[in-house]
């Protein structure tokens, strides 16, 4: 039985397991980090200032919910501007926001929201339940996208009056408030009305109008976006006046420009070893800890040999995890699970094994046919070598390290391992051409990464290896397997709790089992900042300080 009614005052009457909902992301680096441990080095710092510069490594596009780049830090960016109807807290738990309460009927196929009083967009036009359903059916009937997916449940919005709004789903779905509810942008509908084709309409600063805590006042794609707080925010006046980001090629150049005073924070985890240099400086720190973005070695299932499961497993026994963690991350990192769910997930299944064994994955290609034949050093398949081009993005020093290890312990069972460093574009266009999987795919292997949200809700896991897109949508090794393809759908549909878990169980071992990736290490976040100049940090477990909680007043925060 599902029935679910929570208020902007109280605690959820009968909650959902739920951590998170931010925003999926690909070669990245995965999202933020930071949240939910205690900080372990010292943090804390002004909490208001007039102007806080951060550096971001990556072109975010226009940030408008159509055109930002990336999940992260774009739609974090995007997220300063815009408003979901509810918003996750400190613990991940998603809470009213632009709603007043949020209910959910017993059968999970009917959601009553009525909406907070007093919200207005940044030109001053009230915020009322027609935007609502709007937003609605303009992501339905938009192009194909990250919001137009979370919406292809919803079969009917209705305006009952000014502040409330029914929304009607298609079949129940357990996670629609974590992956809808708490991440879907409203849209005003007086700006996006006039906007047939977000794709390619031009956006500018007067367009991006949003109801959040801050207005996008310029925007220099690839070189950087000036934000201004909105003053009449319904949860009470920003922190900082003024957001400035400021795009950097790498993280060398944005750590260099943290250290000189040129920026005061990043939206991207620092590499390990800047730790303790930037708290030697004297004038800096780091809010540290764990976060649930994944680093993932990635197979194209389609293409021989990576369409046997024994051949996939036999390159997840030959990675070895620890070394990684390591020798790459310093120890500053958790070691993945073969089941995909992060260890400190209430969702991991302790019986799920995660093992480091050459001579068992050895052995699995010598079953396969696929041996050493002129001693070289390297298998051969059909006649030919068994090598394989490994795609990394070049602006991800991390990664880089990561794919040339990884490469060496492939190559002491036999597989041949080429690193091509290449442009994140690129490498989005191989592995994830458009942020669309029915697009297909080019490449054999590649590193890759998802942000906090493909941990936190567990119903995502489905979303990364079933076989039909609509549930699929980050599917991106082309994996596909009817038994696998019933547990995810069993996973997406299933209310009761108890009965969930035990799905995401047998999910996990078959994950284990099957190995259309290799979950390789979660980071923990490290993010430098200068606390003179900031540092009222606000962490939600498990992706990190940089989203808007951290500029919204104490009593503001859900």
């Amino acid at each position: 039985m599902f029935h679910r009614r929570i208020s902007r005052a109280g605690a959820p009457v009968a909650a959902l397991v739920a951590v998170l909902a931010l925003g999926a992301c690909g070669s990245g680096d995965g999202g933020g980090g930071g949240g939910g441990a205690e900080d372990a080095g010292p943090a804390g710092g002004a909490s208001t200032a007039e102007s806080l510069r951060i550096g971001i490594m990556s072109e975010e596009g226009n940030l408008t919910p159509h055109t930002y780049a990336t999940g992260f830090p774009g739609l974090n960016l995007t997220m300063l501007s815009y408003d979901s109807l509810m918003q996750v807290d400190e613990n991940g738990q998603p809470q009213p926001w632009l709603a007043e309460t949020v209910e959910g009927s017993a059968d999970g196929l009917t959601y009553t929201l009525s909406l907070a009083d007093g919200v207005s967009w940044h030109d001053g036009e009230p915020l009322t339940a027609e935007d609502v359903v709007f937003s609605v059916d303009y992501y339905k009937a938009g192009p194909p996208g990250r919001f137009a997916t979370a919406m292809g449940n919803v079969t009917q919005a209705v305006a009952q009056d000014e502040s409330t709004v029914v929304l009607t789903l298609a079949t129940p779905d357990p996670s629609f408030e974590i992956r809808v509810l708490a991440d879907v942008p409203v849209l005003a509908e007086h700006i996006w009305s006039g906007i047939a084709d977000p794709d390619v309409a031009p956006f500018d600063e007067s367009t991006n109008v949003g109801s959040g805590p801050y207005r996008l006042v310029e925007s220099d794609p690839g070189v950087s976006y000036s934000f201004e707080a909105n003053p009449e925010y319904f949860r009470g006046e920003p922190k900082v006046d003024e957001l400035v980001v400021v795009q950097f090629a790498d993280e060398a150049g944005a750590t260099a420009a943290l250290r000189s005073g040129e920026i005061d924070t990043m939206m991207r985890s620092i590499s390990p070893e800047q730790i303790d240099v930037l708290r030697g400086t004297g004038t800096l720190d780091v809010v540290e800890a764990p976060e649930y973005t994944t680093t993932l070695l990635v197979f194209n299932t389609a293409v021989a040999p990576f369409d046997q499961a024994e051949f996939r497993r036999a390159v997840g026994l030959a990675v070895d995890r620890q070394r990684l963690v390591d020798d790459v991350f310093l120890g500053a990192a958790v070691v993945g699970n073969a089941g995909w769910v992060h260890p400190d997930s209430p969702w991991y299944d302790e019986s799920v094994e995660t093992v480091h064994d050459p001579e068992q994955a050895a052995g699995l290609l010598d079953d396969l046919g696929l041996t050493d034949s002129d001693s070289d050093g390297i298998r051969e398949l059909d006649g030919a070598p068994l090598s394989f081009e490994l795609l990394v993005a070049s602006n991800n020093a991390l990664r880089m390290r990561l794919a040339e290890l990884i490469g060496e312990q492939l190559g002491e069972v036999g597989i041949g391992v080429e690193v091509s460093s290449v442009e994140m574009q690129t490498l989005d266009d191989a592995v994830w051409p458009g942020y669309d999987v029915t697009q297909g795919r080019n490449y054999d292997l590649a590193m890759w990464g998802w942000s906090a949200a493909s941990q936190a809700d567990i119903g995502q896991m489905a979303s990364l290896v079933a076989t039909d897109p609509a549930l699929g949508n980050l599917n991106v090794t082309g994996y596909s397997d009817p038994e696998t393809d019933a547990l995810a759908a069993q996973l997406d549909t299933e209310l009761d709790p108890a009965a969930r878990e035990g799905v995401a169980d047998q999910l996990q071992q078959r994950i284990a089992e099957e190995a259309p990736f290799v979950s390789l290490l979660h980071p923990n976040g490290a993010y430098g900042y200068n606390p003179s100049v900031f540092g009222d940090w606000v962490s939600i477990t498990g992706t990190g300080p940089m989203t808007k909680l951290s500029f919204i007043p104490d009593d503001g925060q859900p």
